[in-house]
């Protein structure tokens, strides 16, 4: 069940990168707010590799682990309500 979960890991990292290249090239405040929005989901689906590299090359105390992994997930949260916030502004 390892594996898999180190497949998914690489595949969530592959449809953030895809979403790279869907928002590509598009300007203004739209391509910023995507922009945005696709760091948060990179951020998020690196957090989730991040963690199992982690736990396989440097085993920590698992509520270190947990934390830094939990940490790093805000961030990518914190991206994508910051994205979603420019898509208010639109509107106005």
């Amino acid at each position: 069940m390892a594996n898999v979960n180190f497949a998914l890991d690489f595949i969530l990292v592959g449809a953030a990168i895809w979403m790279v290249l869907a928002v590509r090239g598009l300007g203004g405040i739209v391509g910023k707010t995507l922009g945005l929005i696709t760091i948060g989901a990179i951020v998020t689906g690196l957090a989730h590799l991040l963690a199992t590299l982690q736990h396989r090359l440097f085993p920590i105390e698992p509520t270190v682990e947990s934390f830094i992994h939990r940490t790093v997930v805000l961030v990518g949260f914190v991206l994508l309500v910051m994205g979603f916030q420019q898509i208010r502004q639109l509107r106005a």
